[in-house]
C-alpha cells in the first residue's frame, strides 16, 4: 500500500514539473550549446567573488575597510588578475601568492555555486524573447521575476555561509529585506500586499514565538532570533503561502543533516548546535524556483495518507 502511494506522488510531482513551465521542455544539450548559459555562468562567478567578500567583511564588520580585495592574511592589495573567480584558486593551488597562507576553501565552491545558480535563473526566468537577438526584446514581468529571484537567492546564499561559521545572521542583511519589502510588493506581478504583510508578521512572529515558547519549558536558547528575522523576510519577498513549504523542507533536512552527523561521529548528542539558516534559506530558494507548486504537493501527499475512511 506504501508502495502504491510512493508511487502516486511521484508521479503527481513529475506532472507538476511538466506542467510548471516549457522551459523544461529544453533539453540539456540544447542549455549547454547556448551562448546565454555561459555568459550568465560567468556573471554568476563575478557576483560569486563579491559573495565571498561580504561573506568574510560582513561579521567582522569591516565591510567599508578597503575597496580593493586584499589578503586575508596579511592585509596586502590583491591585484586584479589574481581575482579571476576559480581559476585564480586553481592556478594558486588554493594558497596565497603574497604571503603562502592557505586560501579558504569555501572560496571556489561559492563561486561556482554562484555561476550555476544564476545560468539556472535565467533559464527558469528566460526574460530575453528573442534567443538569437536578445537585446531586440525582452519580457519585463519576467526579468523583474528574474532579478528578484537573483537578489534573494544570493542575499540567502551570504546569510548561509555567515551563519555556517559564525552561527550568525547579520541583521544589516535581514532587517533591511524586511524594510525593503513594500518595494518588492510594489514592483514584483505576482506578489499581494496582504500575503507579503501577513508573510513578515507570521514568518517572524511565528518563529520568535517558537522560540519564546522553547526558552520557557527548557531554559535555555534553541531557535535564534537571527532565524526569526531571516523568515520574517522571506514571508515579505515570497508571501506568506511560502512559510509552510520553507520550514517543512527546513526542518526535514535539518533532522537528516543532524542525525547525520551524529551517526557519523558516532555519539548522539542532541545538545549540539546547528545552525538553521542554511535550511530556511534551502526551503525558500526550492519553494521559489523549483518547477513545482509546493503547496499542491503538499495538498496531494496529505490526501493520499490522510483520506477520509468513507473514501475508497
Amino acid at each position: 500500500m506504501k508502495g502504491v502511494q510512493i508511487f502516486h506522488i511521484y508521479s503527481y510531482l513529475e506532472s507538476l514539473i511538466i506542467a510548471k513551465g516549457s522551459f523544461l521542455s529544453i533539453t540539456i544539450s540544447q542549455i549547454l550549446i547556448s551562448p546565454l548559459t555561459w555568459i550568465f555562468f560567468v556573471f554568476g562567478t563575478v557576483l560569486g567573488s563579491f559573495f565571498n567578500v561580504c561573506i568574510y567583511r560582513i561579521p567582522r564588520e569591516i565591510f567599508w575597510q578597503s575597496n580593493r580585495s586584499i589578503c586575508p592574511h596579511c592585509g596586502t592589495q590583491i591585484p586584479s588578475w589574481l581575482n579571476i573567480p576559480i581559476l585564480s584558486f586553481l592556478a594558486l593551488r588554493g594558497k596565497t601568492r603574497c604571503c603562502g597562507e592557505k586560501i579558504p576553501r569555501y572560496y571556489p565552491w561559492v563561486e561556482l555555486f554562484s555561476g550555476l545558480l544564476v545560468a539556472y535563473l535565467y533559464w527558469r526566468f528566460p526574460f530575453f524573447e528573442k534567443a538569437l537577438l536578445p537585446l531586440l526584446k525582452t519580457d519585463t514581468n519576467t526579468l523583474i521575476r528574474f532579478t528578484h529571484a537573483l537578489i534573494f537567492t544570493s542575499l540567502l546564499l551570504i546569510c548561509s555561509v555567515i551563519d555556517m561559521q559564525h552561527m550568525i545572521i547579520p541583521d544589516v542583511i535581514s532587517l533591511p529585506m524586511v524594510l525593503l519589502t513594500p518595494l518588492v510588493v510594489l514592483i514584483h506581478p505576482d506578489l499581494t500586499w496582504q500575503s507579503a504583510l501577513w508573510g513578515v508578521l507570521l514568518g517572524g512572529g511565528g518563529v520568535y514565538a517558537i522560540a519564546w515558547l522553547y526558552l520557557a519549558v527548557r531554559g535555555r536558547e534553541g531557535i535564534g532570533m537571527g532565524d526569526a528575522k531571516l523568515l520574517a523576510a522571506i514571508g515579505g519577498w515570497l508571501g506568506c503561502q511560502a512559510l509552510i513549504p520553507t520550514l517543512l523542507f527546513g526542518s526535514i533536512s535539518g533532522s537528516c543533516i543532524g542525525i547525520g552527523l551524529m551517526i557519523g561521529k558516532r555519539r548522539m548528542n542532541f545538545q549540539q548546535e546547528i545552525p538553521f539558516g542554511p535550511f530556511l534559506a534551502l526551503g525558500a530558494a526550492l519553494y521559489l524556483i523549483a518547477p513545482i507548486h509546493w503547496l499542491e504537493v503538499l495538498a496531494k501527499i496529505h490526501g493520499l495518507f490522510f483520506r477520509s475512511p468513507a473514501m475508497p
